[in-house]
């Protein structure tokens, strides 16, 4: 865990922040700020700060979430809150009261605390830490009495009236779940979660980016976060997080998450257009693409890539020749290509197609013919049994698979009898939806078991992270359809947290942002709204509705929300920008236009 914070009330007098009231405390010194070379200065800019521009993002709006006292010292509330702790206490001077605070009913090792150090009043006390909990144990000496806990929540703002409704309340719920999963995660920058690390992830932010992008107008976090991810190695990888401990002790890469940081410049690209934004963020890209050329093979691949090629928190082997890091890598290509042809520079472009048409070319080592898919890994010059959905979703996103095969990946990709739950911190059995499994484990550091799955039938399963590219590949291939029905996987994991959604199928934390692509999905792939060319000036609609019988909603665009109303036969538009719909250009403004779908 990350410690105690200390609040000692004897130290802090009653209205100390009145202009009138003298703590007690030593007079502040102005220091100038300065450094070899130059005077220096007492205000910015000035080493090593430099300038202090505005505020890129939001203020939080802060708001109370009342406690509801239980027995023996908890205090408990119904779902997750994020925020700082007000403590309501009075007791002798000098008695501690800690306030242990917990996701979870049992003790576990992350969970953080607060110690409040009573002065002889009744203090009303806030920490100066966030926090992530659904509930607190208190424990106070006697004498102590403890009025009240309550979370001052102080999370990002959701602003602007997007929203989602279908003829599925199942689906509906599932939309807002994954809305208030990303805002538990989202600060001053996106974390994993507000409970167990709140750190900024470079990988994870990529889907908390999507669903803001398209359900909060508000798109200054979305813009920010891959800017202060913009923090490369000297090598030119991405920290695994950054602004903060992970980044200074630097002690292991994920290349993979550099590659997701990349994804998300190019939904900037994409959403808003800005060509000096993308232009200063396109160097790091570029770095991050060509820190793999010094591992590839004779065939272009990239083999034995060090460092911690999660992937996710799936069985998914990576050994040697990963085909979910080369398809990831594949995309990053193709992505980096379009653009920096976009601002221009049609020489870094060609080259990055280059690269990506040779990687083509050797991935091809991969494809399994005998069972139709692609292996996970070649590792010792052999095409492992070893296939996930991760594998065949990458190749796809990527641009390694022919299109010719594209039928055929959809079926492995969807085929419920042939798919499994397999997590190596689970070593000989699956892992169900809804369980309370390990994340992790010893495989992190003693390398993963041997599968006790029938790897030459059964194909991996993504965890809720990589679904996203899972579903990003099915509508590449044509498949949007079968995403609506898709996205009811979540719910198996309602009963478990039925208001944030779990790191994991099978456990972890409950309020991981990294599990709400249904939120994005449900806008991009069933109402069918995403931006038709980059800046999203113009808009494409098209609706997927699978197996259900209505669905509506309103998106966010830079021009304001863009509604839609569907049904298989019907699709009733009101548009602030121009959109395209089955090949056909619709100016701003209210349309009705039969459909079939």
């Amino acid at each position: 865990g990350r410690g105690r914070e200390l609040l000692d009330a004897r130290a802090l007098p009653a209205d100390w922040q009145r202009a009138d009231r003298d703590p007690g405390w030593p007079t502040a010194v102005l220091r100038r700020a300065m450094t070899t070379g130059e005077p220096g200065r007492p205000e910015p800019p000035s080493y090593p700060g430099g300038p202090f521009g505005g505020r890129p993002i939001a203020w939080p709006v802060p708001s109370d979430t009342v406690l509801t006292p239980g027995p023996d010292g908890a205090f408990a509330v119904d779902h997750v809150v994020s925020g700082t702790l007000v403590v309501d206490a009075d007791g002798p001077p000098g008695a501690e009261v800690v306030v242990h605070t917990a996701e979870f009913a049992a003790p576990g090792e992350h969970d953080a605390s607060l110690a409040v150090v009573t002065d002889g009043t009744r203090r009303v006390l806030e920490s100066l830490d966030s926090y992530g909990l659904r509930g607190v144990v208190v424990e106070a000496p006697p004498g102590v009495i403890v009025h009240g806990v309550s979370v001052r929540e102080r999370t990002y703002p959701v602003a602007g009236d997007a929203w989602f409704g279908c003829s599925d309340p199942v689906l509906e719920r599932i939309w807002r779940v994954g809305r208030r999963t990303v805002t538990l995660c989202s600060a001053d920058a996106y974390v994993d979660c507000p409970t167990r690390e709140q750190r900024a992830w470079t990988g994870d932010a990529v889907v908390h980016q999507l669903v803001d992008l398209t359900t909060n107008t508000d798109w200054r976090l979305a813009r920010w976060h891959p800017r202060l991810a913009a923090s490369p190695r000297s090598d030119g990888m991405l920290p695994m997080a950054v602004a903060g401990d992970a980044e200074w002790a630097d002690f292991t890469v994920i290349p993979d998450w550099a590659l997701h940081w990349v994804h998300s410049v190019w939904n900037l690209y994409r959403y808003v257009g800005d060509r000096d934004e993308i232009a200063e963020l396109l160097p790091v890209a570029e770095r991050v693409v060509r820190w793999f050329l010094p591992f590839l093979d004779d065939s272009g691949v990239p083999t034995d890539v060090f460092g911690w090629v999660i992937i996710d928190w799936s069985a998914v082997h990576t050994e040697g020749v990963s085909a979910a890091l080369c398809g990831l890598w594949g995309r990053a290509l193709l992505e980096f290509a379009e653009m920096a042809s976009w601002v221009g520079d049609e020489g870094r472009a060609g080259w990055a197609r280059g690269v990506h048409t040779r990687l083509a070319e050797g991935f091809e080592r991969l494809w399994d013919t005998e069972r139709g898919r692609y292996a996970d890994s070649i590792a010792d010059g052999e095409r492992r049994p070893m296939a996930s959905q991760h594998g065949q979703a990458a190749a796809i996103v990527g641009g390694l698979a022919p299109r010719e095969r594209y039928e055929r990946l959809v079926r492995v990709l969807t085929d419920e009898d042939d798919l499994v739950h397999a997590a190596f911190s689970a070593p000989d059995a699956a892992t169900e939806p809804g369980s309370d499994a390990e994340v992790g484990g010893a495989h992190l550091r003693a390398g993963p078991p041997k599968p006790w799955w029938d790897t030459g039938r059964q194909v991996v399963r993504a965890q809720p992270f990589f679904r996203y590219v899972v579903h990003d590949a099915l509508a590449v291939a044509g498949r949007a359809d079968l995403i609506a029905g898709l996205c009811r996987d979540w719910a198996a994991l309602l009963p478990r947290s039925d208001t944030s959604w779990s790191e994991t199928w099978y456990g972890g934390t409950v309020s991981h942002g990294w599990s709400s692509t249904p939120t994005r999905d449900l806008m991009t792939r069933v109402l069918g709204v995403e931006p038709a060319e980059p800046g999203f000036t113009t808009a494409r609609i098209a609706p997927a509705l699978g197996a259900l019988a209505h669905a509506a909603g309103a998106v966010p665009t830079p021009a304001g929300l863009l509604t839609v109303d569907i049904t298989p036969t019907l699709l009733t538009v009101n548009s602030p920008i121009p959109f395209t719909h089955a090949k056909h250009t619709y100016p701003p403004g209210h349309h009705t236009i039969p459909h079939e779908g």
